[in-house]
């Protein structure tokens, strides 16, 4: 029992190390020391506009099928 019990800590251990890496490679793309250094200040701006934009082609659209809807 208590060898099952450590053994189930280390995979723990091991899964937790495995996510924090994937979230330390994230955060690597917003480091100041990355030579390919992603500011999310901009981006976060960039991708506020791109879903403005994307909103107003949805609307554009729905317009189009509204009126193509319409019976005549």
């Amino acid at each position: 029992m208590e060898l099952e019990k450590l053994e189930d800590k280390v995979i723990n251990i091991q899964n937790l190390i495995m996510s924090n890496y994937t979230i330390l490679e994230e955060l690597w793309a917003y480091h100041p020391s990355n030579e390919h250094f992603i500011n999310p200040i901009k981006e976060y701006e960039k991708m506020k506009l791109y879903i403005l934009d994307l909103e107003k082609e949805l609307d554009e659209i729905e317009k189009k099928i509204n009126i193509l809807n319409t019976p005549k």
